[in-house]
């Protein structure tokens, strides 16, 4: 049920005030955050509609209607509708065009750079694995590379039926079933001491 009364007193700064209600001695506490409208201030002697409800043991007004404050009411004719809509629109656009196509940059330059480190670092892997095998080729493997006819695989399998240490790294490259390199680390005869 709803009760009338009008304001006697508010406080600004910390946004409460009293109702007086006719015919009763104790005044109600409100607040402004129950008040539908709280940009306009409340005047003192402004006429209020309003519920009492108990808030933490003590009553209160509650769903407060200001009888004193007039809603702004426009009469729109189609055409008013139509221009208020389409303006509402430019606008809305304007804001989705500025801020959706600087973010929607942002990301793409962010995919654009992790794609760019991606295959770049792809291509130096690349290079690195074409380097590796040229740099750890020993000069006992480059001197049989440089010359393969200097060679044959003649069923030799063992260390000590090599004349050089070459010879022995030509045998373990190119021959099958030698025995000269136990660990199968590409080093022959890592036991014998002749080389």
């Amino acid at each position: 049920m709803f009760t009338e009364g009008k304001i006697k007193s508010y406080n600004v700064e910390r946004g409460f005030g009293f109702i007086k209600i006719q015919g009763e001695k104790k005044d109600l506490f409100f607040h402004i955050k129950d008040f539908p409208n709280k940009s306009v201030e409340p005047k003192i002697g402004e006429n209020l509609k309003f519920r009492i409800v108990e808030d933490n043991g003590k009553l209160k007004a509650d769903n407060i209607v200001r009888l004193d404050v007039q809603i702004e009411s426009v009469a729109h004719t189609p055409l008013s509708r139509a221009k208020t809509k389409n303006i509402h629109r430019s606008r809305q656009s304007k804001k989705d065009k500025q801020g959706g196509g600087f973010i929607s940059s942002i990301i793409a330059l962010v995919i654009i750079g992790v794609l760019i480190y991606i295959v770049y670092g792809k291509y130096q892997h690349w290079q690195l694995s074409q380097q590796v095998p040229i740099a750890l080729q020993t000069a006992a493997e480059r001197l049989v590379n440089s010359n393969p006819n200097m060679y044959r695989c003649d069923g030799r399998i063992h260390c000590s039926q090599m004349s050089s240490y070459e010879e022995a790294v030509f045998f373990i490259n190119h021959c099958p079933g030698t025995k000269m390199d136990g660990d199968n680390d590409g080093e022959p005869c890592e036991n014998d001491s002749r080389w």
